[in-house]
């Protein structure tokens, strides 16, 4: 009786092996990735931690609409998530920093040199175990993209595009830093697998997941906002759509199901309210001023570094970022010169654990073009149910063009949304590829077994 499950037991052991291969692949690399300014930042940000579980103190955090004290740390409060921030916070305050030994944030009108002489420049110690704390929510990320693939394409798909997940140098770099990305990322795929899974059977306690998944993700940074909706309005659609095939003798009818999709909005919206306590006194003003300096720091940024100038640029970028891009260490020019940063760069390339670069037009183009199969693929696949296809390529198509027309300036972790669905496309045409071409060698191998000598 036994003899028929082992090899599945077998299988997800291997999974589990795989999984674990590529965490620590990704764990492996976060003390050597070259530093970035923001790291300085999110670390700073983490003394919300002790304001609220230490002190106390919810007045600190609280949005003050006057902008009456702390000007800096209420900016950098309510433009960010406050995932990292709490958790960096923690780790801080578990080595027995106190809240004032935190270094400072970032200057970017002053160099190198002048940041680290002002002790705006993260302790070595707590740096490296922020490091190690977004690198496990990347690795986390890396399965759950990995279970979406298998759950909803096939096992042999989850393979190649968490590979090309796990050792893409984008993700690994900006997913390693002290900074948001891990979470970002981490929320991203949760929110994707939480849907897939509540595409295979509508249960209550599936649509609490999917509304706690969504709110985690939003505040884990903001622009999860469009990952969210495109979500949810890919399963809305989706059932709107089977209303007139509805039984009688179902349980749960489309409308009964639209119903608890709106309450996994409403819990989605509740779990970003209580993980944001800036946002409790005025939640629609903190809305509001939310959208304001985002906007603000955009068009900062354009106007200090340069953005795109035309719709060609836009594409252009979207390419290089998505599919040509060479590891972007900085964003900043001058970081070009910093004799600190360079040597980081070159340990961290010479390790072999900077990840696997597709160097090239050549590569980029062929990865465009398994891409582009890909999705084709997905689009006609009858082994696919309907309802995977359709999710994946709502989420697919919905944050690539999001992501083509709001970027405004070329920044390689601006694009960090649009890769996970390019890799599952490439992974799918991939792997069908092959799979074409091994039964075509196999079935010519039994065309000549068969013939006479």
């Amino acid at each position: 009786m036994t003899k028929p499950s082992r090899p599945g037991r077998f299988s997800k052991w291997i999974d589990f092996l795989w999984l674990l291969l590529l965490a620590a692949y990704i764990l492996a690399g976060a003390p050597l990735v070259p530093f970035h300014g923001d790291e300085s930042t999110q670390i700073f940000m983490g003394r919300d931690y002790y304001y609220l579980f230490l002190e106390g103190d919810l007045s600190k955090v609280l949005y003050d609409s006057a902008w009456s004290s702390r000007q800096d740390e209420q900016h950098l409060r309510l433009i960010n998530g406050t995932v990292s921030k709490t958790i960096h916070g923690w780790l801080a305050a578990s080595q027995g920093i106190k809240r004032d030994q935190i270094n400072g944030h970032w200057n970017w009108e002053e160099d190198y040199a002048q940041n680290s002489a002002s002790n705006r420049m993260p302790d070595r110690s707590l740096l490296d175990a922020a490091r190690l704390a977004s690198s496990a929510q990347l690795a986390l990320a890396a399965a759950a993209f990995f279970a979406l693939v298998k759950m909803t394409i096939g096992r042999q798909e989850a393979y190649v595009a968490s590979a090309m997940f796990a050792l893409h140098p984008a993700l690994l770099i900006n997913g390693r830093r002290a900074m948001m990305e891990g979470s970002h990322l981490l929320g991203m795929m949760l929110v994707l697998l939480v849907a897939a899974w509540l595409l295979q059977g509508h249960r209550w306690w599936k649509l609490v997941l999917l509304g706690v998944a969504s709110g985690f993700a939003v505040a884990a940074k903001h622009p999860n906002a469009a990952v969210v909706g495109l979500v949810f309005l890919a399963c809305a659609a989706l059932w709107l759509f089977q209303t007139a095939k509805t039984r009688a003798q179902e349980r749960r009818t489309p409308a009964q199901s639209l119903a608890g999709l709106l309450a996994a909005g409403g819990l989605a919206l509740f779990t970003f309210y209580l993980i944001n306590p800036a946002w409790w006194q005025a939640p629609l003003d903190s809305a509001a001023e939310v959208l304001r300096l985002r906007v603000d720091l955009l068009e900062e940024q354009v106007g200090r570094y340069g953005g795109y100038d035309s719709s060609g640029e836009r594409i252009e970028g979207f390419l290089e970022y998505v599919f040509f891009g060479q590891s972007q260490y900085y964003e900043v020019a001058q970081w070009a010169g910093y004799d600190a940063i360079r040597a980081q760069i070159s340990a961290y390339e010479s390790s072999g654990l900077a990840g696997l670069a597709i160097h090239g037009k050549l590569g980029g183009l062929v990865m465009a073009g398994l891409s582009l199969c890909g999705i084709v693929y997905l689009a006609r696949a009858p082994q696919i149910d309907r309802q995977y296809r359709w999710l994946l390529l709502v989420w697919g198509g919905g944050i690539a063009a999001i992501t083509l027309l709001v970027t405004p300036l070329p920044w390689q972790r601006y694009y960090l949304p649009a890769l996970p669905f390019a890799q599952l496309a490439a992974a799918c045409a991939l792997v069908h590829l092959i799979r074409l071409l091994w039964n075509r060698v196999e079935s010519r191998a039994r065309h000549d077994l068969s013939q006479p000598d």
